[in-house]
């Protein structure tokens, strides 16, 4: 017979399980938070022009991801998860980072921060969109509802918020909304997916560099500190992926629904702390709205598993 765990070793196992939670839940927190706050980062290359800096990010991330996949040891891995089918969602994938990231360091550097904020929390409401579209996905009363709000939120900030660019945050939230689709439909997982998409990106990147005007020529006056930071870029864009995929292993997603909060009003804060842009009380009104609609969608089923009842689509 078995003999029954004691209640010091079931302790100790509670223990265990709440310090890694709060682990990942740390990890969570603080990959969102350096990816709102890396518009500071690429504000500082700004010299470089978001076509180079573009450029820079993808070639000196490809090695940067290589050394992150052999130390998880998942290199090995990669090829027998490869077929054409994933080589073309990532490939359809890369082409939204290429919008993404070019956008979001466009607005870094002009100084539209509160837009790319908006983006990214427009973005899991085009997921959804995207999901009830064309996935077949079931949309009940508070999603439906929440969605409604949203759109109406947006339309207020195009018709209202003239100090708004609004190509940023429909840009950033349709890419990543839509890169987020994409990429329930592959196999791999955010490392193996990424360094698909890199791979293409960088293939991408050369073929621009030798068709086109644009160089990774640098600055004459280019500061020390920058070359530090253009040398790091790649561990500046791999590092938060790997800390939000040791994150997402370990969390719930309910969890991992509401630390994306944290990303756009990262942004917002730096907007209105370090940019000191302008936001209208429309755009305030605006952005509230859809961040109060999004978190009814997120939180709902945290809330109801609290309360022990099953999360149901109507």
């Amino acid at each position: 017979m078995l003999p029954y765990p004691s209640a010091g070793s079931i302790a100790v196992h509670r223990s265990s399980n709440a310090s890694a939670a709060a682990v990942a839940t740390l990890a969570g927190v603080c990959a969102n938070i350096l990816m709102g706050a890396s518009s500071l980062y690429w504000r500082e290359l700004g010299d470089l022009g978001p076509a180079a800096i573009v450029c820079y990010r993808v070639l000196l991330s490809l090695p940067t991801l290589l050394i992150a996949m052999a130390a998880y040891g998942q290199l090995s891995q990669l090829r027998s998860k490869i077929d054409l089918k994933v080589l073309g969602i990532h490939l359809a994938a890369a082409g939204l980072i290429v919008i993404n990231w070019t956008t979001f360091i466009w607005s870094a550097i002009h100084g539209h921060v509160v837009e790319s904020g908006l983006g990214y929390l427009i973005a899991p409401c085009v997921a959804i969109g995207v999901g009830v579209g064309f996935f077949g996905d079931k949309l009940d009363r508070v999603r439906a509802l929440a969605l409604a709000v949203i759109g109406a939120a947006v339309v207020l900030l195009i018709a209202k918020s003239g100090e708004l660019n609004h190509g940023v945050y429909l840009a950033i939230g349709g890419s990543w909304g839509v890169y987020a689709c994409l990429k329930k439909l592959t196999r791999l997982d955010a490392l193996s997916g990424l360094l698909v998409e890199t791979l293409f990106l960088s293939m991408g990147c050369i073929v621009l560099l030798l068709a086109s005007p644009v160089t990774l020529a640098i600055p004459e006056n280019f500061a020390y500190h920058s070359w530090v930071m253009l040398i790091l870029a790649g561990v500046a864009s791999v590092f938060p992926l790997v800390l939000f995929a040791y994150a997402a292993g370990k969390l719930s997603l309910s969890v991992m629904g509401l630390l994306q909060f944290v990303l756009p009003t990262t942004q917002f804060a730096i907007a209105l702390l370090v940019y000191r842009q302008d936001v209208s009380h429309n755009s305030v009104i605006a952005f509230a709205l859809i961040w109060l609609a999004l978190f009814s969608i997120v939180a709902r089923p945290f809330f109801r598993s609290r309360l022990g009842r099953p999360s149901t689509n109507r």
